[in-house]
């Protein structure tokens, strides 16, 4: 793995410069592990970014770099916390041990359809449940801005009509929960790292991935392996975090901070609208392409959900978090299961 602190010709190369005025007084550098393509790398770079520059009156400049050319996606949490960046997006799952109530919405496999749902969701858990932001807190960032991936989908190198169509084959999703819930179906489940995902369905090595809908396009996985089961039902869950370097944010002009969070807000508005059309765009050019896309039925989406497992899996979940340092682990599955229950 790279050092975090060497950038070479491979960042140069992809550096994206958003809303950079030369009467700029202030310049963040914004790192992102994805590429540019995507349904949300392409929003935080044509939305989120300039409407930063916009509403902080040309005074603060962004410095954008992807596909990792900064951080890898193992990286960015400590690095934005050490400023190696000053911004970046960070997603839950690849920081088990310093995230851990993050990861406790893999456990809720059904959720909101919605983005504004989901965006309404998440702040709430952050407003009533403090041992989100004390993690994000020790870890010396703050959230600016929350997205999401599409809903989960199936991808697979053999057809793939239902859910009973992986059984007993190989098959990866992100993190410890979601490979649980691959076994709970039938499935072998295979833990490969993100960017392996591609070849591994190429050579046999894995039959099939669960993932985020849109991730899996923009990564074209759909490309080795054309066999799709999708569902609206199947919300990813872990909230995606677009941070900033807690100390360096505090340190920015009272009104340089106030014009962050505003564009930060009317950014997480307009997201909702792109969150919805992605889906059926998605859909519509893995159709395009010849790809064989299914809807999973709704007796199936249940079946995944799987009810007589999932309360083991929760007390699992904290009986794992609580010996993994979150001391009050039942408390928080309290807490956000209401949350997510009176929300739903």
């Amino acid at each position: 793995m790279r050092s975090i602190k060497t950038i070479g010709l491979a960042a140069i190369l992809a550096v994206g410069v958003s809303g950079v005025a030369s009467a700029a007084d202030i310049t963040l550098k914004y790192n992102d592990h994805d590429p540019l393509g995507g349904m949300r790398t392409n929003f935080v770079k044509n939305t989120w970014l300039p409407e930063i520059a916009k509403q902080t009156g040309g005074k603060l400049a962004i410095q954008d770099f992807w596909g990792g050319a900064l951080l890898s996606s193992k990286e960015e949490l400590k690095g934005i916390g050490d400023g190696v960046v000053d911004m970046g997006f960070v997603f839950p799952g690849h920081f088990p041990k310093q995230l851990i109530a993050h990861s406790i919405f893999n456990l809720f496999p059904r959720g909101p359809k919605s983005f504004a749902d989901m965006a309404k969701l998440y702040r709430k858990v952050y407003a009533e449940v403090p041992a989100f932001e004390a993690e994000l807190k020790k870890a010396n960032v703050k959230t600016m801005l929350f997205t999401a991936g599409l809903p989960g989908a199936f991808v697979g190198t053999k057809s793939i009509k239902k859910l009973a169509d992986i059984k007993g084959d190989k098959w990866r999703a992100g993190g410890k929960w979601k490979l649980k819930f691959l076994e709970n179906a039938g499935a072998l489940p295979v833990a490969v790292p993100w960017g392996d995902v591609y070849v591994a369905l190429q050579t046999g090595t894995i039959d099939g991935c669960f993932t985020n809908y849109d991730g899996l396009h923009l990564m074209k996985f759909d490309e080795v392996a054309q066999n799709l089961m999708i569902s609206k039902d199947l919300w990813y869950a872990t909230p995606f975090l677009h941070l900033v370097n807690r100390k360096k944010f505090e340190a920015l002009p009272a009104d340089v901070q106030k014009g962050i969070l505003k564009a930060s807000e009317i950014a997480e508005q307009k997201f909702g609208a792109v969150y919805d059309a992605a889906f059926d765009q998605v859909k519509s050019e893995q159709l395009a392409a010849g790809y064989t896309v299914t809807e999973l039925s709704a007796a199936d989406v249940v079946a995944w959900e799987n009810a007589s497992k999932l309360s083991s899996l929760q007390a699992e979940w904290v009986a794992a978090s609580k010996s993994a340092g979150l001391a009050n682990a039942a408390e928080v599955m309290a807490q956000v299961k209401a949350i997510l229950n009176g929300m739903m």
